[in-house]
């Protein structure tokens, strides 16, 4: 195990970050809050980082220093994000802090908070801005702006990633993380555009669309986006936590010219379906409790929308709602979005291949001379691949059970 490389990537992970905890200090110097926070935090996070950056080592990595680079860097960023919560005064212990940096980084959105309103500008900017830096991956972020492994950096996108499959953009590693946060760059701007447009303050629109981008779902609201009462801002909302769940890669095949070929995604035709088939499905369900059926598309469509990208915002006491919607979004809940984007939970790909594995063995069972092959995307499916969907799929107790 390198350590010394490992340490180093750390370092330098902590040097970005010190640099972004900058623009939340920006915002407190704006709102004529004190700065100390965050100067304490950068001062702390920039001194760690710069020791560990100036380590020598080899350039030695391989996929072992590739995971453990991942859970390190992870922990670390959780601690130094958590130092400006802890400084700020308003959080009961440094365990509640790094409760909440983690849940952002993660983009798991869990607080502990029992109110926000009443906290510092700044405090909660930086909250949010957690979701965006951790929606993409904070490594990746990291290899982005700081490639430093040359051809090893492919084991750490590895790490980072949400699926089961792990492809470059271009050749280089490196280069494929540019062109991931240039796209999730170019369309956070799009949806801060937007909601400026429809009327949304633009402190609120900047908070809110770091946790649609990073589907994490801390507001700046007690009562999330329904305080603000506007259905055109949950309609954009709700698209734009939908754009932020589709495999970025068929955005870059879309800036490529190859848009007929992004269109052929099977696992997008099947999170498309998903979606509409859900919403759908929850309006004529909660149809009675609101008399006006587009009154309830509009709320099943945002409810699906943030339930299946895990964003977790909400416009509505859905747990009022009729069992059966209730158990739908359950499931959504489970299944997710695509692989290669912000979305959270199983992810659709590999519900896809559990069904076409299904469906497959079936079909063994009738013929059983058949040479069955799954397809998925524009090759077939490895037996690795199948096995990790199904082991994906199961709840940890059906997996000890099988591993009995």
């Amino acid at each position: 195990m390198n350590f010394k490389l490992v340490f180093r990537l750390a370092g330098k992970t902590l040097l970005v970050e010190a640099a972004c905890m900058a623009i939340p200090l920006v915002v407190a110097l704006l709102y004529r809050e004190d700065p100390a926070p965050f100067l304490l935090a950068i001062g702390i996070t920039a001194a760690v980082g710069l020791l560990l950056s100036l380590l020598k080592s080899d350039t030695a990595f391989h996929a072992k220093e590739g995971f453990f680079s991942a859970g390190l860097i992870w922990v670390l960023a959780g601690i130094s994000g958590a130092l400006p919560f802890y400084f700020c005064g308003d959080f009961a212990s440094f365990v509640d802090c790094f409760f909440e940096s983690i849940s952002g980084f993660t983009t798991t959105g869990s607080s502990i908070l029992p109110a926000v309103e009443g906290l510092p500008k700044g405090i909660l900017f930086w909250r949010s801005f957690t979701h965006w830096l951790g929606g993409m991956g904070i490594l990746v972020l990291t290899i982005a702006l700081l490639p430093s492994l040359g051809g090893r950096t492919l084991h750490v996108m590895k790490a980072e990633s949400p699926g089961p499959i792990v492809s470059k953009l271009v050749p280089r590693a490196s280069q494929s993380s540019k062109i991931l946060y240039a796209i999730y760059f170019g369309l956070t701007v799009v949806m801060i555009v937007c909601l400026l447009l429809a009327g949304m303050p633009l402190y609120d629109t900047l908070v809110n669309s770091f946790a649609v981008a990073g589907t994490g779902g801390f507001s700046v609201l007690n009562t999330s986006i329904g305080g603000y009462q506007n259905p055109v801002f949950e309609v954009i909302l709700g698209i734009f936590m939908l754009v932020f769940s589709v495999n970025f890669s068929l955005y870059f095949l879309v800036l490529c010219g190859k848009v007929r070929q992004a269109l052929r995604s099977d696992e997008f035709r099947f999170f498309c379906l998903v979606v509409t088939v859900s919403v759908l499905l929850i309006a004529a369900n909660i149809n009675v409790m609101y008399g006006s059926f587009l009154t309830s598309l509009r709320h099943a469509f945002f409810q699906v929308s943030s339930i299946i990208t895990t964003t977790g915002f909400a416009t509505a006491d859905f747990a009022l709602w009729p069992i059966f919607t209730q158990l739908l979004l359950l499931a959504l809940m489970l299944v997710g979005g695509c692989a290669g984007s912000t979305a959270g939970a199983i992810k659709c790909v590999r519900f896809q291949v559990v069904l076409k594995g299904a469906a497959a063995e079936l079909k063994k069972m009738v013929h059983p001379n058949a040479v069955v092959a799954i397809f998925q995307g524009r090759g077939t499916a490895s037996p690795s691949m199948v096995t990790s969907s199904i082991l994906a799929s199961l709840p940890k107790e059906k997996m000890r059970t099988l591993g009995s």
